[in-house]
């Protein structure tokens, strides 16, 4: 029996949740509680007082956690890693692509997919997956809102699937998804003024 591929935006590899919260100890619990029993010391022996130091340095902890959090999640991101929070996250999330239908797309889901795309393995074959369907995304918004500008940024990204399909040995589906754009392009162009 064939197995049916799911197109990820995104990072495609997998962290465990043991692996992904010692990595947060090691990266971002201990130097911030380090530094906030630092912070305590110095501020309690210049000023003597008990609250302001625990407060100041409770301050100190949780800004600096928060920070090398959000640093790591980023580094991780970079490095093709999907965070444990941020899968589950998206994988709520369900959109019906088809421009025949005339519904546009929220502006911030097609954002936040190509911010996806920029943590993609530009080498693999799910990138030339996620380039088709942000082109579908734009031409099904091309045609809701009657813009030639969304139409062009439609075709850029048809452009750019098939480039990054060059020389690569792709699956049937992917082809199809590139296929499908480009059959969707040619049909709408003359809606958009093009020949």
């Amino acid at each position: 029996m064939a197995e049916r591929r799911k197109i990820i935006f995104g990072p495609t590899k997998e962290i465990s949740t043991l692996k992904y919260l010692l990595l947060h100890l090691l990266v971002d619990g201990l130097p911030s509680i380090i530094v906030s029993i630092l912070a305590y010391d110095i501020i309690y022996n210049f000023s003597h007082s008990f609250i302001l130091s625990a407060t100041l340095s409770a301050l100190i902890f949780s800004t600096l956690s928060a920070t090398l959090s959000t640093y790591l999640d980023r580094y991780l991101m970079r490095r093709g890693i999907r965070p444990p929070g941020i899968r589950k996250k998206e994988a709520r999330t369900k959109y019906m692509i088809s421009p025949e239908s005339g519904q546009p797309i929220d502006e911030k889901v097609i954002k936040r997919y190509e911010k996806a795309l920029e943590f993609s393995d530009k080498k693999s074959e799910n990138y030339v997956a996620e380039l088709a369907m942000l082109g579908m995304m734009y031409l099904q918004n091309a045609v809701a809102y009657d813009n030639k500008d969304l139409y062009l940024r439609a075709k850029e990204y048809l452009a750019r699937a098939e480039e990054a399909m060059e020389g690569k040995n792709v699956s049937f589906e992917t082809k199809m998804l590139v296929d499908n754009l480009r059959s969707k392009i040619e049909t709408y162009k003359y809606r958009f003024g093009e020949r």
